[in-house]
């Protein structure tokens, strides 16, 4: 080979070389910036987490100073009153209708407390409570049929100042009744029974205030 074509083949060799490395250099930086890119997203999002963490942690740790205590048998009165003109129809449990033993079984299953299906069962259960000593909570029991005056055919939740709740079949519907101004209730009444225990729930003073206005 002459040193004319030797000097050729090195230069072009030479030029090919500097051609690839200037088309591959820019991917490698590319490749190098996506990887720092993706790093810096990774440390943020790292953080990110550690800062709700922080504030989740220091959330609940916080004194309850904006929390009181719901009473059950505040609760009961609520989700009782939810019900409110619920059809009432005879063996009915819900959720759409209810008859008398079948809505004070989902009043008081909401929160935990378990009682018979049917009223004569339920009136068996907890402590004996009578008519001047009823509270709101209470279940109160009545005796309807006239055949049988002393066998339990009925069954409501007492709500206090004389008022109770209870799926109708007279009313055909879940209505709230007063013993005063309903002779008939008082004249069948037979017993009340508690059920709740002296326990109680927290929600925060904005919803118990929502609460008490409610009820």
């Amino acid at each position: 080979m002459h040193k004319g074509e030797v000097v050729r083949s090195v230069l072009l060799g030479s030029m090919l070389f500097m051609t690839a490395c200037s088309q591959h250099t820019p991917k490698v930086e590319k490749q190098v910036n996506y990887e720092v890119k993706g790093k810096q997203n990774v440390n943020s999002i790292v953080e990110h987490q550690k800062e709700e963490n922080i504030l989740t942690i220091a959330t609940l740790s916080a004194p309850q100073e904006n929390w009181v205590p719901l009473k059950i048998e505040d609760e009961i009165e609520w989700n009782a009153k939810e019900l409110l003109g619920r059809k009432y129809v005879w063996g009915a449990t819900g959720p759409i209708n209810y008859d008398c033993s079948g809505f004070t079984q989902k009043i008081y299953g909401d929160l935990g407390i378990k009682i018979p299906r049917v009223s004569r069962h339920q009136a068996e259960q907890g402590e004996l409570v009578y008519f001047d000593e009823l509270q709101k909570g209470d279940l109160v029991f009545f005796a309807t049929n006239k055949r049988k005056p002393n066998r339990v055919t009925h069954v409501g939740i007492y709500l206090g100042n004389g008022n109770f709740i209870h799926a109708s079949s007279g009313a055909k519907k879940v209505v709230i009744c007063n013993f005063n101004k309903h002779c008939f209730y008082k004249k069948k009444f037979l017993w009340g029974r508690r059920v709740i225990q002296d326990k109680h729930h927290y929600a925060s003073t904005a919803n118990a205030e929502s609460f008490e206005s409610a009820i």
